[in-house]
């Protein structure tokens, strides 16, 4: 599964996905690959710049703004579940 969470003007992309060594147990993981940001994140990663810290986000926030968009699909939605269970304390979709 690869799923195309975001993509900017410059060509970097989120991806939620099962398709690297990252993922265990088939879980996604928020694959990212931009010119200021690349590797694998779990929901409560860190991502963004230390300065200014503004920037900062969790991998989470990114996953649940992503599954609560109306067009999302079923395996989407559930593909956005499976990876935001990995942190219970994090927010979740329904």
């Amino acid at each position: 599964m690869r799923l195309l969470v975001t993509q900017d003007e410059a060509g970097g992309t989120a991806y939620l996905t099962n398709e690297t060594c990252a993922s265990r147990y088939g879980i996604p993981v928020l694959e990212i690959t931009a010119a200021d940001v690349d590797g694998d994140f779990g929901p409560a990663d860190l991502i963004g710049d230390l300065d200014p810290p503004e920037t900062l986000c969790r991998a989470a926030d990114v996953v649940v703004g992503w599954a609560s968009q109306p067009d999302r699909t079923d395996e989407e939605r559930e593909a956005a579940r499976r990876y935001l269970r990995q942190w219970p304390e994090g927010p979740q979709v329904d």
